[in-house]
């Protein structure tokens, strides 16, 4: 029997995705709350983070799919847990979730999942399998109720084993009064945006999924009197989809609005972009399980229009501030880009006043990482 609170928390890696950042949230949190955080992963640069609050961190590489390599960090986690005095595991991906199943059953000591992206099915049998582990733990964390039932649905989990906790992000980061000038006018002029003109965002990877060509048809399809008041920022990591992202300048040129569509990949600053955005585009195609950038703009009171797919509409607050469009209507989202171009400065100030309050009271990193602390308080009660 354990009376103690020490966390063991696995992950593939701290690099800078969603769910790194929960990771580092939530540790970073829950040490200050009489927990004892101990994080395994294969190190990234967000590990940095985890030194600078004293939390222990373990390098190994959990996300390795040799036989071998699995089964010495099997070996090494489970002398962590000996030698820390693991009550609790908590794991974030399909590899750690591997690690996280075997040894709460070796240990006999409770283990829970964050399920916080849609996984893709594979051909390999051993994928699935390690998705299927992210399923078995004690209790899973969902960020919406779209995602819960996602999970009935296609992995059979109960419902009474899915807890529902919202993404978040950091609203002291994206709060109009802690982004200064100077960010601002140097975000401008880094990614050359033009002074005087209506400035759309989107921010995603470049990949066909995120529905960028959508938007862009949208534009194309914009009156000619007010097209060309227009500049749309198209703002995500291309990286591993430069043949896409060729497609979408060749669309933009066949469409006449190649010099309308500003394709820059990513943004060292997305706070400042967003201060400088009149509005922020969601053209998402396949559904996600939450919407991090929306609530990024949101919180900059950025008036919001986003396709009405996955989990979307739990991420916004109304229809007077936001609006949603049906994911293959190319005319509604353009319909909505008129809209928002035809907000006077009134009714946009009491569109950012209403959108930052709704982040700041439902979706802070102040408020949600502190239920990840309730449901260990709440498994390691029930296992003492």
């Amino acid at each position: 029997m354990r009376e103690n609170k020490n966390i063991l928390i696995i992950t593939s890696a701290l690099d800078n995705g969603v769910i790194d950042k929960s990771v580092i949230d939530i540790a970073t949190t829950l040490e200050d709350k009489n927990f004892n955080i101990v994080v395994v992963s294969a190190g990234g640069k967000m590990v940095k983070e985890l030194k600078k609050h004293a939390i222990e961190h373990i390098q190994l590489p959990v996300n390795s799919n040799d036989f071998f390599v699995i089964r010495r960090n099997l070996k090494k986690i489970a002398e962590i847990i000996v030698e820390r005095q693991i009550s609790l595991i908590h794991a974030f991906t399909p590899q750690s979730a591997f690690f996280a199943f075997k040894l709460s059953r070796n240990f006999k000591i409770p283990y829970i999942t964050s399920f916080l992206k849609i996984y893709k099915k594979s051909f390999w049998r051993f994928t699935n399998n390690r998705i299927n582990y992210l399923t078995k733990g004690d209790y899973i964390i969902a960020p919406s109720d779209y995602m819960a039932s996602y999970l009935q649905v296609n992995y059979k989990v109960p419902s009474d084993k899915i807890v529902i906790i919202p993404q978040w992000i950091d609203t002291d980061i994206y709060n109009a009064l802690n982004v200064s000038a100077e960010r601002i006018i140097a975000t401008a002029s880094d990614l050359r945006i033009p002074e005087d003109h209506f400035i759309i965002t989107t921010i995603a990877k470049m990949e066909k999924t995120r529905g960028q060509a959508n938007l862009i048809h949208a534009i194309a399809n914009l009156p000619n009197d007010l097209k060309h008041k227009v500049r749309c920022l198209i703002i995500g990591s291309y990286k591993n989809h430069k043949k896409y992202k060729n497609e979408l300048e060749k669309l933009a040129i066949k469409l006449g609005v190649q010099d309308l569509i500003h394709m820059v990949g990513d943004c060292n600053d997305n706070a400042a972009l967003l201060m400088l955005s009149d509005v922020y585009v969601a053209t998402n195609i396949e559904p996600k399980a939450s919407q991090i950038s929306i609530l990024q703009a949101e919180s900059l009171g950025r008036p919001i229009i986003a396709s009405n797919i996955g989990a979307t509409g739990e991420y916004i607050l109304d229809d007077e501030t936001c609006k949603m469009y049906d994911y293959k209507n190319i005319d509604q989202l353009t319909q909505y880009i008129l809209w928002s171009m035809q907000l006077d400065e009134a009714k946009r100030e009491e569109i950012s006043k209403k959108l930052s309050a709704n982040v700041r009271l439902n979706f802070s990193k102040n408020l949600l990482p502190q239920k990840v602390g309730n449901i260990y308080d709440f498994v390691l009660e029930g296992n003492r």
